[in-house]
């Protein structure tokens, strides 16, 4: 009997922990300030744009490059623009122009009390970037590629339907994953050992669990996944971490088959959004050529020449 209410207490005390944190992920905590393009000698001015959706602030960088082309780099979910440093200085000295933001609920970007939509809002801020690329006089000379990690893999994925001008090409680094309920639920048994003690295993875990995934898939609100793409020329590329405890290989590649032309790799060493630094030689060896081939084609594609004439 005192086992049994022992396992209800610990089950409905799941109910409210798993709907913070399913907004917790959503909304993190804001994070400490982290480094800049300066701290590495790199040049810097600011992005600064507010979202066509509902007025929210974005922040973010410019690092001029010799260009004419410009890579844009969408962090991971619960991070910062910070967190891609090492990629940005690896674009930014390959020759190109490089922008990173700070996603909603991130960093030095606004915060929203949204509930729902999720995905919507995330996938529209990214467009209004891009747009903001774009009418730029130094960075919309050339093309424009994406690279996102992780959370953002899914919203750069989507936003390719919703550009007026093709993206050259988009990185997947470490996601996405296909089946979303599946990955919220395994998700969240990965932070299984940051939980309360009553919640780390039996009911109170598994009501965790399903609450969590629930609430999470629900906020997201993500539609028509993984997304029809065979209209766009955009190149594709998904990196998997051969060690990625988050979002393992087997999950990215149902994604990656969807789309016959892209080109995947899972970094041997890699965990979860670290193969430039377990795997660094290969990584900078195979992201770069893609890019710089990706570049190379769609700069002679017939919709470039019309945009130059435009």
């Amino acid at each position: 009997m005192r086992a049994t209410l022992s396992a209800l207490k610990a089950a409905a005390a799941a109910v409210p922990l798993a709907a913070r944190h399913a907004y917790e992920l959503y909304h993190p905590p804001q994070a400490k300030p982290g480094r800049t393009p300066l701290s590495k000698g790199l040049p810097l001015r600011e992005l600064r744009l507010t979202t066509s959706r509902d007025g929210i602030p974005l922040r973010g960088w410019v690092v001029p490059g010799a260009g004419p082309h410009t890579v844009v780099v969408c962090h991971g979910m619960g991070r910062t623009m910070s967190s891609t440093l090492g990629h940005i200085e690896l674009l930014h000295r390959a020759g190109w122009h490089v922008v990173a933001y700070d996603l909603r609920n991130h960093g030095d970007s606004g915060r929203d009390r949204a509930f729902g939509s999720m995905a919507d809002r995330y996938t529209s801020d990214l467009a209004d970037v891009l747009r903001w690329v774009r009418a730029d006089p130094e960075l919309g000379v050339g093309e424009i590629a994406l690279y996102a990690f992780s959370f953002s893999t899914w919203v750069a994925l989507s936003v390719l339907l919703r550009l007026d001008r093709p993206a050259a090409a988009l990185v997947c680094d470490s996601g996405p994953t296909f089946d979303i309920g599946a990955g919220l639920h395994h998700f969240a048994r990965v932070r299984k050992p940051t939980l309360p003690e009553a919640q780390r295993d039996g009911a109170g875990h598994a009501v965790y669990r399903s609450c969590f995934s629930v609430l999470c898939r629900r906020m997201l609100a993500v539609r028509n996944w993984p997304p029809d793409l065979s209209g766009t020329s955009t190149r594709l590329m998904f990196v998997a971490g051969g060690q990625d405890p988050v979002i393992p290989e087997s999950q990215i590649a149902p994604v990656a088959d969807r789309y016959p032309w892209a080109e995947r790799w899972t970094a041997p060493n890699a965990l979860h959004m670290s193969a430039l630094r377990f795997d660094r030689e290969e990584y900078q060896e195979r992201v770069l050529t893609f890019l710089t081939g990706a570049f190379a084609a769609h700069s002679s594609t017939p919709h470039s020449e019309a945009a130059k004439d435009g």
